[in-house]
């Protein structure tokens, strides 16, 4: 298969004052792609009917990381434009098959805090390769580095076994510093 990126990422101007940031995740995207000479899709959203729309559209794109950038809590991810947030379950149901084999990560805060269950679950529904995110508040700064090494370990590593040792090694004080959780 050839490697590709899908990136969702909030919008993050619309959030709570106290929670407003200038973040934009594609800038991070890009040089990953030009790092590995892979292609990369990026959208933004605000709500939950532009995150739903884009999850239908990319069901037909052959893509390998889904890559999912907001703000989160305990098993959910939050839609700045949005009153509630987006639990995995209902993510699950919304996403469908765009999740199926795909290596999929939550750069969110603590969105895979809590049960193993549960994202277990998450990755049974969805039948994705790998589930992978923070269990801790992160800063951006610390995520982004993880981010573009893990990203960079999908692309160029083929076990996952192989691929998240390589991680540990190399990265295992940053993965606990921001407590790195994969499900594969």
């Amino acid at each position: 298969m050839k490697y590709e990126i899908i990136c969702i990422e909030t919008e993050w101007q619309i959030t709570k004052r106290k929670n407003r940031s200038p973040l934009n995740t594609e800038p991070l995207v890009k040089y990953i792609s030009e790092m590995y000479d892979v292609p990369y899709i990026y959208r933004r959203v605000a709500t939950r009917t532009e995150l739903e729309y884009y999850l239908k559209f990319f069901k037909r794109k052959k893509h390998s990381v889904l890559y999912l950038s907001f703000h989160g809590k305990k098993h959910a991810i939050i839609l700045e434009g949005e009153k509630q947030e987006l639990t995995l379950e209902e993510l699950s149901e919304i996403g469908g098959d765009v999740f199926r084999g795909r290596y999929v990560h939550f750069s969110s805060c603590r969105t895979l805090i809590g049960s193993e269950s549960v994202i277990e679950r998450f990755k049974k529904q969805t039948k994705a390769k790998m589930v992978s995110g923070y269990t801790k508040s992160v800063d951006s700064n610390d995520s982004a580095i993880h981010d573009i090494a893990l990203i960079g370990e999908l692309l160029t590593k083929k076990q996952l076994p192989t691929l998240l040792d390589s991680m540990k090694k190399r990265y295992g004080g940053l993965e606990e510093q921001l407590g790195f959780r994969t499900c594969y």
